[in-house]
């Protein structure tokens, strides 16, 4: 899947998120996906975003695979602590959807991926 910019208003509303702290993860001092267990998965970036729907926000983890073999990605939120295992193509960029209509924009994504 390919990121779609649909509004000139989703940039303040990533920066809005940014500013407040809604976009922290959980992750290995960068912004790309903690190894699991060695498995050398700094070529996943990850990023997060808050995008408003009626009625609330949809919270959104972006995977951006630049690995040179496929990875499965484990994603889950402060919000929504079930756990989405996720397959991500290498060099794809691949959108979980984690809430939908949630009532806060702030939330907190933690990803481990491991290259297969």
């Amino acid at each position: 899947m390919t990121r779609r910019d649909s509004s000139p208003a989703r940039p303040r509303i990533a920066a809005t998120a940014l500013a407040s702290g809604a976009a922290l993860l959980v992750l290995a001092g960068t912004s790309s996906a903690a190894p699991d267990g060695g498995g050398g998965t700094a070529c996943v970036r990850v990023s997060t975003e808050s995008r408003y729907v009626p009625f609330g926000w949809s919270h959104v983890v972006v995977l951006a695979s630049s690995c040179a073999k496929d990875a499965t990605c484990s994603v889950s939120t402060d919000v929504n602590p079930e756990k989405q295992n996720v397959d991500v193509p290498k060099g794809a960029t691949v959108e979980v959807v984690t809430f939908l209509s949630s009532p806060s924009q702030v939330f907190t994504a933690t990803v481990r991926c491991a290259l297969r």
